[in-house]
């Protein structure tokens, strides 16, 4: 019976490890296959973030079919330049990833002027607060999971 008890608790701690192995150890998929993000929800891709982006502008700013046509264009325009591998900016230097996020502002920036076109003036008066309302979220970090650096300082 004694023999019984030990063999059962010895089978509960290799069992433990295993499953602990499993779960923590190594590269996770997640990370090497690219198919989720830091929160562990999987990465959408290029054209469903392009549908996203102008479903959101289509709701906040309550755009019309031609306006929204239009909007989908520009969206579509700059979804390839836009398509960003964050891999390349955490492995660069402090310099090489100033310019990285200098040419990203600079294309988002032509990216705006073009959908502002689209817009009339109260349009654009609340394309301006989103954006303003995003930039203050992208600072104080809750756009992202666990806060800065979204893995826990």
């Amino acid at each position: 019976m004694k023999k019984l008890g030990v063999l059962l608790v010895v089978l509960l701690f290799a069992t433990g490890i295993t499953f602990a192995q499993e779960r923590g150890g190594g590269d996770r998929p997640s990370k090497t296959m690219g198919q989720s993000n830091r929160g562990g929800r999987p990465q959408m891709t290029p054209e469903q973030r392009l549908e996203r982006q102008t479903k959101s502008l289509v709701d906040g700013l309550k755009l019309n079919k031609d306006q929204e046509a239009k909007v989908l264009a520009i969206n579509k325009k700059y979804m390839d330049k836009q398509t960003f591998d964050f891999s390349k900016m955490r492995d660069a230097t402090a310099e090489e990833r100033t310019k990285m996020r200098e040419s990203m502002q600079k294309i988002q920036v032509e990216k705006d002027k073009e959908i502002k076109a689209v817009l009339t003036a109260s349009q654009v008066k609340l394309y301006d607060d989103m954006q303003k309302k995003r930039e203050e979220m992208r600072k104080s970090g809750q756009g992202r999971m666990g806060g800065q650096g979204g893995q826990g300082q």
